[in-house]
């Protein structure tokens, strides 16, 4: 999933990023190479197909207070068929309800039926699938949830207008799916998906696809009413099912939310709903942020930030301050991503030389709480992950090589007069952003590049940096991936084929390679534990022999919060917290 709680702090605002659903990971702790290549877990030890609502009381929890999330990244939009980054997906999850969805139980995040009765059953050949909606599930203003609402949103997100940023696999795996335009533009008569009464949603597919009842928690399979569908308006206030709903939303600037009282919480096994509301504030200054809540003054005792931590924080957090922060294992991975129909491979392979990753690192304000060194696209904690090192033995750290950079790219046909240029946005209104790319641009001028860095505010550059027309050829989105679920085929397929950039949106490298679509599909048919490590495998080739992306970092999650806000967890699936369990001591 496309990362957007944004690597924030400095280097995440430069850099961009995404989420993803995904299974429990291993600890903080954990280093690279000690978990996850040996493992080949079945995803139902993940799911939890009969749980019912209501959702576990939180032992002490208490009713009230509205939690104020202020954070650095700015979401484009919250137009449900159109969520890919994680700080979206995790808004929309205490507004909208979905087929399946997450519940964290006993100390892990288990799937578990949500508007649906259970996870899905599909038929023996693995080809259909059907959900039934439970009774009594209304939108806030009232009205009946119906199968048919379900079947719209889904056909909505096919829309190439309204859902340009969103997840691929639907036009991967449903029948007719890579050529079907949603319900304004497409075909009337596509079947793909439909709804067979009120209650019962039928999925038909081009090819099995085992991992449905995890794609099946996306914001994509939340109901939307034909009759009431705006558009391009619709992300200004999509009708909720969930225990909130949208209140006042500035976009760019602020989303307020209120208690949904149309919401039955004997329907819903995976949310609670202690807080009277939240206000989330986008585009502030982190740095700035972390240190009012660590102070915890007035509204900012009851305030949570889930950008990185900075690190002129680290005393505090590491002593007087430590029940302040929270952290822990994310399903997400960095990485440099490069244009490769624009950039040469030798030239690809002259920026993972020269590349300033600690300087980066440094200028961002990052530290370990929030990151490993990392050398791979798939995380550590994937079934079949395999441990290897990139070019000259990289390993995800170090300043870069400007003079071996500089020699590589005299080797390619590139010197002065002559010089490669790399091309790309960064966040010019962020002063970490700002730092950030003077690094940089520094390094890879010493290393002879000629630079064309286009500053842009915080609030325009996401739209700008997915978009696969534009004249970049360096840091396109996504800067970074999340698994979507606990295996490799929700990493490579959406990430490096060309499904996604058939529908309008970026992927690394914005690849469309016969060879490499033709490895992910072999690979996609053979079960699940042949599968896993014919993945890590995959991995590895696909860094030497198309570097679509440099990756170099694991993510963690980390959470600053104040001192009346109680019970911040970590979502493995996310690396983001859970939303639906906190309270307010008041």
């Amino acid at each position: 999933m496309r990362w957007t709680k944004a690597l924030t702090v400095g280097a995440a605002a430069s850099l961009g990023f995404v989420a993803a659903c995904g299974a429990p990971n291993p600890s903080a702790d954990t280093k690279p190479g000690e978990t996850g290549g040996g493992k080949l877990e079945a995803a139902t030890s993940n799911m939890m197909p009969d749980a019912k609502g209501p959702a576990p009381e939180v032992s002490g929890a208490k009713k009230g207070g509205i939690l104020t999330v202020p954070y650095e990244s700015t979401p484009a939009n919250f137009d449900p068929s159109d969520q890919y980054y994680t700080d979206t997906i995790a808004i929309l999850g205490v507004t909208h309800r979905t087929l399946t969805s997450y519940s964290f139980r006993d100390g892990r995040s288990v799937l578990v039926p949500d508007l649906a009765t259970d996870l899905g059953k599909v038929s023996d050949d693995g080809l259909t699938w059907t959900f039934t909606l439970k009774d009594g599930i209304k939108y806030e203003d009232g009205t009946p949830v119906t199968a048919k609402d379900v079947v719209f949103a889904i056909k909505r997100s096919f829309d190439p207008d309204l859902a340009s940023n969103g997840p691929t696999y639907q036009r991967d795996f449903f029948k007719g799916g890579k050529d079907y335009k949603g319900p304004y533009q497409g075909d009337k008569n596509w079947n793909g998906v439909e709804a067979t009464d009120d209650k019962t949603v039928v999925i038909h597919l081009e090819k099995r696809f085992e991992s449905l009842s995890f794609f099946a928690s996306y914001p994509q399979f939340s109901p939307i009413p034909e009759a009431k569908d705006t558009k391009k308006d619709y992300t200004l206030h999509p009708l909720a099912t969930g225990p909130y709903k949208f209140d006042k939303y500035t976009p760019g600037s602020e989303l307020t939310l209120v208690r949904n009282d149309q919401w039955d919480p004997n329907t819903d096994p995976a949310r609670n709903n202690y807080l009277d509301g939240y206000d989330f504030k986008f585009g502030v200054d982190a740095v700035k942020v972390q240190q009012a809540i660590l102070a915890s003054n007035g509204v900012d005792a009851t305030s949570m930030n889930w950008d990185p931590i900075d690190s002129s924080l680290i005393d505090q957090i590491e002593g007087p301050k430590k029940d302040q922060f929270v952290e822990g294992p994310s399903s997400c991975v960095y990485a440099v991503n490069m244009v490769t129909s624009k950039i040469p491979m030798e030239v690809r392979k002259a920026i993972a030389v020269a590349y300033p990753f600690d300087g980066i690192r440094k200028a961002g304000g990052q530290t370990t709480h929030s990151f490993t060194p990392g050398t791979t696209f798939i995380p550590p904690q994937i079934p079949g992950w395999l441990d290897y090192k990139g070019i000259d033995g990289f390993d995800g750290t170090g300043d870069g090589d400007p003079a071996k950079a500089k020699q590589m790219l005299a080797d390619a046909g590139f010197g002065p007069g002559k010089e490669f240029q790399l091309i790309y946005y960064y966040t010019n209104d962020d002063m970490s952003a700002q730092k950030v790319n003077q690094v940089r641009k520094q390094k890879l001028e010493e290393a002879g590049f000629k630079i064309k860095d286009m500053g842009v505010p915080g609030k325009d550059r996401r739209k700008l940096y997915a978009d696969p027309k534009s004249e970049q050829n360096f840091l396109q989105s996504p800067t970074g991936w999340c698994f979507d679920w606990p295996a490799a085929d929700s990493i490579f397929p959406p990430m490096v084929t060309s499904v996604s950039m058939a529908s309008g949106s970026t992927n690394w490298g914005n690849l469309q390679d016969a060879k490499v679509d033709a490895e992910v599909a072999r690979i996609q048919k053979l079960p699940v534990e042949q599968a896993a490590p014919e993945w890590g495998k995959f991995d590895k080739w696909l860094f030497e022999n198309y570097l679509p992306a440099i990756p170099y970092q694991y993510d963690k999650g980390n959470y600053v919060f104040g001192t009346k806000v109680k019970n911040v967890l970590n979502d493995p699936n996310h690396g983001m917290p859970v939303m639906t369990q906190m309270w307010i001591d008041q």
